[in-house]
């Protein structure tokens, strides 16, 4: 065979492999478009039929501890106060602790179970993990036809959630493996002080608190001078209640590294809810010297100065938390939100987003900018709950301030809470 005739033998190869791959891909998105269709149509007749039969539009709350036995029972008793000549019914599936990972990995469960006609999620505060920008819409027609493709989204989406994978938090059925592990670790090398510190982590996770303050203690005797003994030893007296010694390890972590950032986010997660303002405004402002990028420490110094009464400072702080925030999202975060939304999508189930009281509802919305217009609905509780604040004051509707900036709302915050997602449903949802 001549070497003229080799490389054109060549060419139709690397042609035919080439269409191959393009008929595959056509033939996929099709698929997807069809599937998808056919999906969304059988679960608008079991939707239908579904709300025959129980006489009632059916509402899933979504969350952490902020939504378990918090505002769900408000917002089912508001709307159904309203008389639109729909019965309403809210079904509360927060779970305190939890995160978006455990969240959706309950989903299909929790909708097979339920089926809602309608999704509320108020999440994310609990994620943890790297961060990344977030893909800016482009201008470009190519790339945006580009990215309208099913199968564009899907391998999307698959690869974040690749990229995620490893640093979701362990499932519980990993945990006594984990446990094993560390124990092994500690067999072979009882001198390995990281290795207890995670034990002990673990154990104060599984509410195994007095196995977890004996393990810790531990670290101690094998080293005094080791901060992060002492840093894990101050959240396991946090989570006993034991606010006093909680306080007394942070400090003590820092006396031994005044530059452990972590040190002081326990000090200003302690702070505030004992009404030590001065000393929460020290703790932040040391956690932002330390770490410029933390938009918790922003929001909370923003939160302890609306205590303060001071306004003016209170709204540049905010500000410069939510410009961190609009940069920046946790991957985690973004890669659940989208996989949720898609599955409720594929079952027709509306979604509505709430931000967190106090927090700026811009990034929410910027995590959701290829979906479409209208697709979903989202409910700000920034200003209402701000005014709130300014007007009777934080403890009235906030009892501590874990997430920085804000906290678990009182009776009369999850009331508030309710009423602003109700008036949101009613209005953007039912046109009432």
């Amino acid at each position: 065979m001549s070497a003229a005739n080799k490389i054109t033998l060549l060419y139709q190869k690397i042609f035919l492999i080439l269409f191959g791959l393009f008929l595959t891909i056509v033939i996929l998105e099709i698929g997807l478009r069809i599937g998808g269709f056919t999906i969304l149509s059988i679960q608008e007749q079991r939707n239908l039929q579904s709300i025959k039969q129980k006489g009632s539009f059916r509402i899933m709350c979504l969350g952490e501890s902020t939504t378990q036995g918090q505002y769900p029972s408000y917002l089912e008793e508001i709307l159904n106060q309203r008389s639109i000549g729909i019965k309403f019914s809210v079904i509360d599936k927060g779970i305190g602790g939890t995160n978006t990972g455990m969240i959706l990995s309950e989903l299909e469960a929790n909708i097979n179970r339920y089926y809602p006609d309608m999704v509320i999620t108020m999440m994310g505060i609990n994620d943890g993990g790297g961060y990344m920008p977030y893909e800016a819409v482009s201008a470009s027609k190519i790339t945006l036809t580009l990215h309208s493709f099913k199968v564009y989204k899907l391998t999307r989406l698959l690869w974040l959630h690749m990229t995620t994978k490893f640093k979701e938090v362990p499932k519980k059925q990993d945990s006594i493996e984990q446990e094993q592990s560390l124990k092994n670790t500690i067999e072979l090398n009882p001198k390995d002080e990281s290795a207890y510190i995670r034990l002990g982590g673990l154990y104060r996770d599984q509410e195994r608190f007095a196995e977890s303050e004996q393990v810790l203690k531990k670290v101690i005797e094998l080293n005094s001078n080791n901060d992060s003994a002492y840093i894990e030893l101050g959240w396991l007296y946090e989570r006993k209640g034991k606010l006093v010694e909680s306080e007394q390890a942070f400090k003590k972590a820092i006396e031994l590294n005044p530059n452990n950032g972590s040190a002081y986010t326990g000090l200003y997660r302690l702070y505030p809810s004992q009404g030590k303002l001065v000393e929460s405004k020290q703790a932040f402002e040391k956690a932002i010297e330390l770490n410029p990028k933390d938009d918790v420490a922003f929001g909370g110094l923003a939160t302890v100065y609306l205590k303060m009464g001071n306004n003016k400072l209170s709204d540049i702080y905010a500000e410069r938390a939510n410009n961190l925030r609009n940069r920046f999202y946790s991957s985690i975060t973004v890669n659940n939100y989208h996989m949720l939304k898609q599955i409720l999508d594929k079952r027709k189930i509306k979604l509505i987003c709430v931000q967190y009281p106090v927090r700026n509802i811009a990034p929410l919305k910027k995590m959701f900018k290829e979906e479409m217009e209208g697709s979903i609905v989202f409910v700000d509780n920034e200003k209402i709950f701000k005014d709130a604040v300014r007007k009777e004051g934080y403890k009235e509707y906030f009892r501590d301030m874990f997430g920085g900036d804000f906290g678990h709302c009182t009776k009369k915050g999850n009331r508030l809470l309710a009423e602003n997602i109700a008036n949101v449903i009613l209005k953007e949802y039912f046109n009432k």
